[in-house]
């Protein structure tokens, strides 16, 4: 192993945090991983022996920092809140999230960390766009504590580079899926919708159906990240997206093709927290890190499918 390629992923063992572990691993770098206590292993049977493991607390500065002994790059996924509750309890949405991030680039200065690699909100933090797709430079209120929590840590961030250097890359992440989804979450609409069918479930939408996302494939969204340790840019902050939307029908349509059956969702009252449409320009990243996003929608749901699937048997 050459030096100055070792990582650390705060939140690893999840479903963005274990495709980004995998993806490292086979870029040829070191990786630690960190979690909650007791985390599942599942997501990282595959690799689970070529990375090290750290169980550890997120906001307990102790546990931190003696995970970044020896740690050249940092990837922060770490969030304790979902944008559809967060709203309940802000207090503990600042505390968890933000002090402790606030404290995670403090230790990351003293032990001259080489870049932090955030992932924020590609939805929460623009709020309702007046046009889309959304460019990085549009500001917005974002209504929900989740949203004002990630973009306070990204200006935290660029504070933290304007007075100590700390190099560090922010981005906006549109709608992951692919995968090692949870199924049963209450966000993520691919794996839970594919799960409902599978299952001959009944699948629940808000609204009519038309709210309007932008897509990633998972292993799109971390080629990316993995790509972004070699590239040095003035510009730090990025969405993470295919440019492209797609409303929920559009995906029922899709996965009513791919598993030949029949769905007809069940239509409630909209939710006041839903952004109608949320398309992110995704021309900044492809140009800094000369990648583009190479799964369609259809690819991508069918190997969701089969993942799922194969997973029920």
């Amino acid at each position: 192993m050459s030096e100055n390629k070792k990582c650390i992923v705060y939140g690893g063992g999840g479903f963005i945090g274990s495709h980004l572990c995998e993806a490292l691993v086979k870029s040829g770098y070191e990786v630690v991983l960190f979690d909650k206590l007791n985390f599942s292993r599942k997501n990282i049977s595959r690799f689970e022996n070529k990375i090290k493991i750290i169980e550890g607390d997120f906001n307990n500065e102790i546990d931190i920092k003696n995970s970044l002994a020896g740690i050249n790059f940092v990837f922060h996924l770490v969030s304790s809140t979902l944008p559809a509750s967060s709203n309940e309890n802000p207090v503990y949405d600042a505390e968890t999230n933000l002090i402790s991030s606030l404290k995670l680039f403090k230790e990351c200065v003293d032990e001259k960390i080489s870049k932090v690699i955030f992932l924020s909100s590609g939805g929460t933090v623009y709020g309702i766009p007046e046009s889309v797709p959304v460019k990085e430079d549009y500001f917005s209120n974002p209504f929900c504590s989740y949203g004002i929590i990630k973009r306070t840590i990204e200006e935290y961030l660029f504070l933290f580079h304007k007075l100590h250097g700390l190099d560090y890359f922010v981005f906006r992440l549109s709608n992951p899926y692919g995968e090692r989804q949870n199924p049963l979450a209450s966000q993520g609409a691919v794996a839970v919708f594919i799960n409902k069918v599978i299952n001959n479930e009944t699948i629940e939408i808000w609204g009519d159906g038309e709210v309007i996302r932008d897509y990633i494939y998972i292993k799109d969204a971390v080629n990316v990240l993995v790509r972004s340790l070699e590239v040095s840019s003035t510009e730090k902050v990025f969405n993470l997206s295919t440019g492209k939307g797609y409303s929920l029908n559009e995906i029922i349509d899709v996965i009513r093709k791919i598993s030949g059956k029949k769905i007809s969702p069940e239509y409630k009252n909209a939710r006041s927290i839903d952004v109608p449409v949320s398309i992110l320009d995704n021309k900044l990243a492809v140009k800094v890190f000369g990648i583009k996003p190479e799964t369609s929608v259809e690819e991508g749901i069918k190997k969701t499918y089969d993942y799922l699937l194969k997973a029920k048997q």
